[in-house]
């Protein structure tokens, strides 16, 4: 690590591909608070309605990351063995498959949107909430079918080392549910004001266009992968083996992760609308910390991925590291301001004094969490760069399921609410950071990539291609 602390080249090139996607995803939070501060000024139960309909579309999302974190891994990889024809295979073979399971998601989650929503709060109904939060998944729910091309696109260009192309598709995307959220909640002048239905109307025009501008853009342009519309619609077996093998195990993380969190609201919702509004505020300021994370884990998984295909195992564990310490260093800055701000930071989301001081309390909680967080995101995504995707499924499975579940229960046994259920998530958050930082230091995962033998796959893929 200390090496990679004083290398500024190899600084350099975590940074170039870490700032796009912190300022897109920087840009993304900041929308996403933005619109749920426009939310939680119409009511509490559509502040309320609104976090429980996103926790199911992360939950959709989830299941669809075995083809999108599959995709980054085995492009950056097949980036860095001098392989371009099987980097796009990989890609167009993605969105072929992608596309088609996200419609079986939407038609399912359109039909039974509001028994979706009354399940997750089975102790504590509350009709209203209910009504528009089915009515919020049902719209943006059918918009990921369009969507999913945007999330493979962006996955395998980032795989690739374009992390700026990406960046420019989601600000975009996050410019028009902005300015089509403002007009369809409010509707100023002689638009009608829909409320939170405008909200579910702005989010799925914004994600249906990004999803169509990306699909032209990318096979139409000259970006770094440049994919074949020839491509499209073929299945090929042998392709999906390779992108499920590193995918299903991130999509089973990201599934139990989200079960686990759909388990978490649930508990929360037997609290009342007010934790749940409040609960949203925490977790809409929690996400702040994902723009840092989010930034060095692609750019440990880009960096490890390609160095590992490229056959250097030294670069590859000092690109982890170094990611790794400069994302620490940024999110440990943000949990000092979480921590001195939270009572300003809870006031903007709602009038509530209840709510506001309930929120406060919570953000304190998150910013102790910020230092090993960071190692969560970041050193996984190096793991992952590297094909090494069960360990992250198991530590997940392991520390969500067995210490952030239980410590929530017991929290609520004991009498401590919502600011209990947040202690659990600040345990689960060092727990992990540890299981995975040791993990990257045991170099364990260099194996991964010699087993997949990406470097000898060159003869094969040209003459497919």
């Amino acid at each position: 690590m200390n090496c990679m602390l004083m290398n500024s080249t190899l600084n350099k090139k975590v940074w170039f591909l870490a700032w796009p996607a912190i300022l897109q995803l920087s840009f993304q939070t900041t929308v996403g608070m933005i619109t749920m501060v426009f939310v939680g000024n119409i009511s509490p139960e559509g502040l309320a309605a609104v976090g429980l309909a996103q926790r199911v579309l992360l939950l959709m999302i989830g299941v669809l990351s075995a083809l999108t974190v599959g995709t980054t891994a085995l492009v950056a990889q097949y980036t860095g063995a001098g392989n371009p024809v099987r980097a796009r295979q990989i890609a167009t073979q993605s969105i072929t498959v992608g596309v088609a399971a996200a419609a079986v998601l939407a038609v399912i989650t359109g039909l039974w949107s509001e028994k979706i929503i009354a399940l997750m709060m089975v102790n504590k109904p509350d009709t209203e909430v209910i009504r528009l939060g089915g009515e919020y998944l049902r719209l943006v729910g059918f918009a990921l079918v369009v969507e999913m091309p945007l999330l493979v696109i962006n996955g395998a260009l980032q795989g690739a080392g374009d992390t700026k192309t990406p960046m420019y598709f989601v600000i975009g995307m996050n410019f028009i549910t902005l300015l089509a959220g403002y007009l369809l909640i409010f509707g100023p002048g002689f638009l009608p004001a829909l409320g939170i239905k405008g909200a579910g109307l702005a989010e799925a025009l914004s994600r249906s266009i990004a999803g169509i501008v990306a699909l032209l853009t990318v096979f139409g342009g000259k970006l770094r992968l440049k994919l074949k519309m020839t491509d499209l619609g073929k299945w090929q077996p042998e392709l999906m083996r390779e992108i499920l093998r590193i995918g299903l195990p991130s999509s089973g993380e990201n599934l139990v992760r989200q079960l686990s969190m759909v388990i978490y609201t649930m508990l929360v919702a037997s609290l009342g609308t007010a934790a749940i509004a409040a609960n949203q505020i925490a977790m809409s300021v929690f996400s702040l910390s994902f723009m840092p994370g989010f930034g060095f884990s692609l750019a440990a998984t880009t960096l490890v991925g390609q160095s590992l295909g490229a056959g250097d195992e030294r670069k590859a564990e000092e690109f982890g590291w170094g990611s790794n310490f400069l994302g620490s260093l940024l999110m440990g800055i943000l949990g000092v301001g979480f921590y001195f701000l939270a009572h300003p930071l809870a006031a903007l989301y709602s009038n509530s004094l209840q709510v506001q001081e309930l929120a406060a309390k919570c953000i304190k909680v998150i910013a102790f969490a910020q230092v090993p967080f960071a190692a969560v995101m970041i050193l996984s995504g190096g793991l992952r760069g590297a094909g090494d995707a069960k360990y992250v499924m198991y530590t997940t499975i392991i520390s969500q399921c067995g210490i952030r579940l239980l410590l929530s229960f017991m929290a609520l046994w004991l009498g401590y609410g919502l600011v209990g259920i947040w202690v659990a998530m600040l345990v689960d958050s060092v727990t992990r950071g540890w299981l995975t930082a040791r993990r990257f230091k045991s170099g364990r995962w260099k194996e991964f990539v010699k087993i997949n033998n990406v470097q000898n796959m060159d003869t094969l893929t040209t003459a497919q291609g």
